[in-house]
């Protein structure tokens, strides 16, 4: 029981949070929260939320509360998109409303992000009437180039740009089109504080993944030890995509046999 209580969601000061279960006595738990705070709660309490797969980086809780604030019921949502806004995915939601008699659709892109100024919020991203233009191609102070906009829109590529903060203050972001959304979507770039399997990636490594790049990082895995893979990173999905090395290069090995041997056959039969 211990150990299904160890990590939890508790709401402190209108905020959800992560903490660890120091203790447990007469059906209340003493808690320790990311940032220092000690204290108890019931066991029961609504305001208490376990921690219900290794993935999960938001509150069930938390999610609920962001998304009725964009009147979208939670419950009315399958038990698979939950489970993938709660993990930080995102999540394209379509609705109907009545407006002058009539009824219309919207669209919307939401997604749970973390600040660390403001915690956790939902962040939302709605479908353009018309796509999106070059003079309207912007996103966090940044104008994108005609060179980037062909690169999103025509060749449905990923764009590493700057962002730039109100104090002035540089940071990458990646951008790529979002079709349903008929509009440019930006996601986080990966940095040396991103880990991997459990390893930090280093400067160069992110950067080349940052670029669209397949490079050979060594991960180390308990039942194999340390081997080489393949790995590419997703920001549509936020994802990475590892590929043993020794299966690829079998794999084109495998490849340049067989054309060999077919290029030797058509040179017999002829």
């Amino acid at each position: 029981m211990e150990n299904q209580l160890e990590k939890v969601f508790v709401k402190v000061n209108q905020r959800w949070q992560k903490a660890n279960i120091i203790n447990e006595e007469e059906g209340k738990v003493n808690v320790l929260t990311q940032d220092g705070q000690r204290f108890s709660i019931d066991k029961e309490s609504k305001w208490l939320e376990l921690v219900q797969n290794p993935a999960q980086r938001y509150a069930y809780g938390d999610v609920k509360e962001q998304l009725e604030g964009q009147y979208i019921s939670f419950e009315k949502l399958p038990e698979n998109v939950k489970d993938n806004l709660v993990q930080g995915k995102e999540h394209f939601h379509v609705s109907t409303y009545l407006s002058d008699g009539e009824l219309k659709e919207t669209s919307k892109m939401v997604q749970m992000v973390y600040d660390p100024n403001m915690g956790s919020r939902l962040f939302v991203q709605f479908k353009r009437k018309n796509q999106v233009t070059l003079d309207q191609a912007m996103a966090y102070n940044h104008k994108f180039s005609p060179n980037e906009f062909e690169r999103m829109v025509s060749k449905k590529e990923v764009v590493l740009f700057l962002g730039i903060t109100k104090d002035g203050e540089l940071f990458e972001k990646l951008a790529y089109y979002e079709p349903k959304l008929l509009d440019i979507r930006t996601k986080s770039a990966l940095t040396p504080n991103t880990y991997l399997y459990g390893s930090k990636l280093s400067a160069t490594q992110a950067k080349a993944l940052n670029q669209g790049e397949e490079i050979e990082i060594k991960i180390k895995t308990k039942s194999k030890g340390t081997k080489p893979y393949l790995v590419s990173y997703t920001p549509r999905n936020e994802i990475f995509i590892t590929k043993n090395l020794q299966l690829e290069k079998a794999r084109n090995l495998e490849i340049v046999t067989d054309e060999k041997k077919k290029s030797s056959s058509q040179r017999m039969k002829i």
